[in-house]
């Protein structure tokens, strides 16, 4: 009979509770049991990726180009400031080309003036007339001085050829009738023979004295020859020293270390005058690599690179991968490595582009400026994300 009371007493509970509802503490439990089963079921399937980020800083590829002056002279013009962006060929500084202007002037007059003297003296040792390179000037000072000497020479030498010409003549006739009387008896033999002898001798000294004046004319000419070809070598020169009073960038960079400003200064001959950093289409990062993150970076691997000048949120970084990762640690007094350890490896990374972008323009980017590397080393769950210091505090426990 009891037995049967507690069996009814324990039915009536049962379905009183059925009946009552659930408080909001339990719905609060539960939801946040699910709302937990969700987030841990997300972490063990979403990814994120690994991430091995160094330090390093923008560097040229090509060695910075030393602007100076082979030759002393006084800056009249600077055409470039500091840091500017120049192309190759590009005018940066002016000299003051005046001695150098004066130089080539006169080494052009005296060059002009040895051209028609050879003119002249090759017109004489080869009997020809007196013709000039058509690139003279037939007005031209010199041409009328050596027009002159040349009518003058040409006319002492006919005169003296006519001279000669004269007396071999007259002899001419003084034999012919030393001839006619030789044959007639009445003149030696011997007066005849010293006539022809004579004319002979006559003939012979008209020879000589145009064939002298040839050879006088042919090593003259060849002293002058040789003198044009000296002042052709030396005129090289002092067109080069002309051209070189200005200063032109031989490399597409940026101006750095501007040294002399003045206008007006002497510039010592080789004294740098600013440095040119050679820029080009792509970017090279030196990067330095802690030795506890090199076995996670390899060549070939992409890269993002971020520019500590320019907000990486706003201008956005440059692509670029691994060229060369140095087979042994370096170091040095710099601490660039985020471990403050000196050791580092280094490492090159080439960017795809040079320039980042804001409204459009282009932001350049310049040897020297610090960047920051950061390369996708591998994925990991977010749930192994959030054990690993479960698991660190594991691995702690199980030292001696």
């Amino acid at each position: 009979m009891a037995g049967h009371q507690n069996g009814m007493f324990t039915s009536a509970l049962a379905s009183a509770l059925a009946d009552e509802p659930l408080p909001r503490s339990m719905w609060a439990l539960y939801l946040l049991a699910a709302a937990l089963a969700v987030a841990i079921a997300w972490a063990s399937f979403a990814h994120v990726d690994q991430i091995s980020r160094v330090q390093g800083r923008v560097i040229p590829e090509g060695r910075e180009q030393i602007i100076a002056s082979l030759d002393s002279g006084i800056l009249a013009e600077l055409k470039v400031r500091e840091g500017q962006e120049v192309q190759a060929g590009q005018e940066l500084a002016r000299l003051d080309p005046t001695r150098a202007e004066a130089q080539e002037n006169e080494g052009a007059l005296r060059r002009l003036a040895l051209r028609v003297t050879v003119a002249r003296l090759r017109a004489e040792a080869y009997g020809g007339r007196f013709e000039l390179p058509s690139d003279i000037d037939a007005k031209a000072e010199p041409v009328a001085l050596e027009r002159q000497a040349y009518d003058a020479r040409q006319r002492l030498l006919d005169e003296a050829v006519s001279s000669l010409d004269r007396s071999i003549g007259l002899l001419g006739k003084e034999m012919k009738v030393a001839q006619d009387l030789s044959a007639k008896g009445l003149m030696s033999e011997v007066e005849v023979m010293r006539l022809n002898r004579q004319i002979n001798e006559m003939r012979q000294q008209r020879q000589e004295r145009v064939s002298r004046f040839r050879q006088d004319a042919s090593q003259e000419l060849a002293r002058q020859e040789n003198e044009l070809s000296a002042l052709d070598e030396q005129q090289v020169v002092r067109q080069d020293a002309m051209k070189r009073t200005v200063l032109r960038s031989p490399v597409h960079g940026f101006v750095k270390n501007i040294r002399i400003t003045t206008l007006g200064g002497v510039v010592g001959g080789g004294q740098p005058i600013m440095e040119i950093i050679p820029i080009d289409a792509t970017v090279l990062i030196e990067a330095r690599v802690p030795p506890t993150d090199v076995g996670f970076v390899q060549i070939g691997q992409r890269a993002i690179v971020k520019i500590a000048g320019y907000d990486y949120n706003i201008n956005g970084g440059l692509e670029g991968k691994i060229e060369m990762i140095s087979a042994d640690t370096l170091g040095d007094n710099e601490k660039l490595t985020p471990t403050g350890d000196s050791r580092y490896y280094r490492a090159l990374v080439r960017t795809d582009r040079n320039t980042l972008k804001r409204n459009g323009e282009p932001l350049p980017v310049i040897p020297g400026m610090s960047a920051t590397v950061e390369v996708k080393t591998g994925e990991r769950t977010v749930l192994s994300y959030m054990l690993r210091p479960l698991m660190k505090s594991q691995e702690a426990l199980k030292e001696r």
